[in-house]
């Protein structure tokens, strides 16, 4: 199955193709550019062994509160992985938050439907905790605070239908 991710790995974004190739591993592009056919298994949650050109290599994706990280060789980087297809309509809306004049507005990044809400009005929520449960596409989306704060409102409800960019709920 291919999967196009978009990768921001310190401040650079990379589009990221991933498909799988004839020879039972995986064709990787950057930015349209083919890199290699790479062999890749997942040794634990968030812990890779890559396979590339003969050269075997660990990689984790340690996902962290405050943003996630890939660890390599003892090299820490910091990293943000977006499916690509979510990225584009996210920039095409025109803005990635919205203020207010009471606090920040988190909004559906996507539109499904609210399975489960993690917290409710007056609730203290720290950077990158989740606060709400979507599903799209029959996948269940965990969605997190970009910042912390206190839950002001929520605006809406398990078993309702929301359209991306709509608000979930107001931190102060």
């Amino acid at each position: 199955m291919r999967r196009e991710i978009s990768a921001t790995i310190e401040g650079r974004e990379v589009t990221v193709v991933v498909e799988p190739s004839a020879e039972g591993g995986w064709q990787v592009s950057l930015d349209g550019q083919p890199a290699r056919d790479i062999d890749a298994v997942e040794i634990r949650p968030g812990t890779w062994s890559l396979l590339c050109d003969g050269h075997s290599l660990v990689v984790d994706l340690d996902r962290r509160p405050q943003g996630d990280a890939i660890l390599y060789a003892g090299i820490e980087s910091k990293v943000e992985l977006v499916d690509a297809r979510r990225r584009r309509l996210f920039q095409a809306s025109g803005h990635a938050s919205r203020q207010v004049a009471s606090g920040e507005i988190i909004l559906a990044p996507i539109a499904g439907k609210v399975v489960k809400l993690l917290v409710t009005a007056g609730d203290e929520v720290a950077a990158g905790q989740g606060v709400a449960v979507l599903e799209a596409m029959k996948m269940e989306n965990e969605i997190r605070a970009d910042r912390g704060g206190l839950v002001e409102t929520v605006h809406a409800r398990p078993g309702q239908s929301v359209d991306a960019q709509e608000p979930l709920l107001t931190l102060k």
